[in-house]
């Protein structure tokens, strides 16, 4: 393969390394006790993950390698690392009920359940493929959407929630408070987590149409929508407003979860079926037995003696 040509495949697969070093990263940040900085490494994965497609897109740099690659960093960036950062933060912070037996098994049994559904919506997916029937919408929430929605929410959460909460994640957010300084968040929010868990989990293996971040007919949509994407890049690498992070993908998530129940374009649309239709008789890879090699007699044995 020539060098320019690697390189072009290379690329969007760099960028996807990249995701999957976020994603590495969240979850050791977790195991230290910074929940803080674990959400915002779950949110530069998901940044990361909407420019491997780009960079792969305009350079031309597609291929099956790349495809599996960013599945199974998502995998691990949308599904392990949230799952480990909510059971890690929500077991140890104080003034919450889930250290008790009974709720800690009901918060694990969610993040276990996310896991499941964001392994379940990504095989879907790559069953999905090229088909030019859902070339413009997704089956399910997708992966990106519903990780990065409930950790913005996280740190939003964090950010206005109160001082020993604030002081269990090693969270501290000097910048403006979009929903005023005195606004604070209770303890309900946290205790109401593993509910949220299981509802962006069935969201994501559900058959809800969500449509694919795109050019608009209409100008105007085509720019707001824009200047929030870039906005959200350029606020999600600095590390600022959770708060209108959150609010953007939660828009986005709710307003498509309505379209999906009212669009006729959304209803005819089915869901792929997720195991095949007849019944595929297996492919039987073992070495045959010596004994079912077909016998030579004399004459073929002195054929092939005389052929060499």
């Amino acid at each position: 393969m020539e060098t320019k040509r690697f390189l072009r495949y290379l690329a969007p697969n760099l960028v996807t390394f990249g995701s999957l070093c976020f994603g590495m990263l969240s979850i050791l940040s977790s195991i230290e006790g910074r929940y803080c900085t674990a959400a915002w490494f779950i949110i530069f994965s998901v940044l990361a993950d909407k420019l491997d497609g780009l960079v792969a897109r305009v350079l031309k740099g597609t291929s099956q390698f790349g495809v599996q690659m960013d599945s199974f960093a998502d995998a691990l960036n949308f599904g392990v690392a949230p799952a480990v950062l909510w059971y890690s933060f929500l077991s140890r912070a104080p003034g919450l009920h889930f250290a008790e037996d009974d709720w800690r098994t009901f918060l694990a049994v969610a993040c276990c359940l996310w896991v499941v559904a964001v392994t379940f919506r990504l095989a879907r997916y790559n069953i999905v493929g090229d088909n030019p029937k859902y070339k413009k919408i997704f089956i399910g929430v997708p992966t990106t959407l519903a990780g990065g929605t409930l950790v913005a929410l996280f740190l939003a959460a964090l950010k206005y929630g109160r001082p020993e909460i604030q002081a269990a994640a090693q969270a501290t957010f000097d910048e403006p408070y979009l929903l005023g300084s005195s606004f604070h968040l209770g303890v309900g929010i946290w205790h109401a987590w593993p509910v949220l868990v299981l509802v962006g989990a069935y969201l994501m293996v559900s058959t809800v149409k969500i449509p694919k971040l795109g050019p608009s007919r209409s100008r105007p949509v085509t720019v707001f929508v824009l200047a929030n994407v870039l906005a959200g890049y350029v606020l999600g690498f600095a590390m600022l407003l959770p708060e209108y992070l959150f609010a953007t993908s939660g828009a986005w998530t709710v307003g498509s979860l309505i379209w999906s129940q009212f669009s006729t374009q959304a209803k005819g649309i089915k869901p792929p079926a997720i195991f095949p239709d007849e019944v595929v008789p297996p492919v039987d890879l073992a070495e045959p037995e010596v004994s079912d090699l077909p016998e030579l007699d004399d004459e073929t044995d002195s054929s092939v003696a005389t052929a060499k």
